[in-house]
């Protein structure tokens, strides 16, 4: 049985884990160390009980944040208010 896919917000998902639950997961550069070489993949980052709930741990935790991008804070506070903004638009 395959989970419904409910919310895409760039590399970061939320899926439906059960009745009770949903997941999200994060789309990122990974290295596996049984073929030696970095594989890019959907990583689990976390178990929440609400949809709002798990909007609200992709906005603590970060994960919409480029940090290739953030050099000084004036970058950081740049990217943090895109976070934010695509949040509030996978709202509406």
């Amino acid at each position: 049985m395959t989970k419904q896919t409910l919310l895409t917000i760039d590399n970061v998902r939320i899926k439906e884990y059960d009745s009770m639950n949903v997941i999200v997961e994060r789309f990122e550069e990974t290295y596996n160390p049984f073929e030696k070489e970095n594989i890019s993949k959907w990583q689990l980052k976390g178990y929440f009980p609400t949809v709002f709930d798990a909007l609200k741990g992709i906005s603590r935790n970060e994960w919409l944040i480029d940090y290739k991008a953030v050099h000084d804070l004036k970058s950081y506070l740049y990217e943090v208010r895109g976070s934010n903004n695509k949040l509030l638009e996978a709202k509406k």
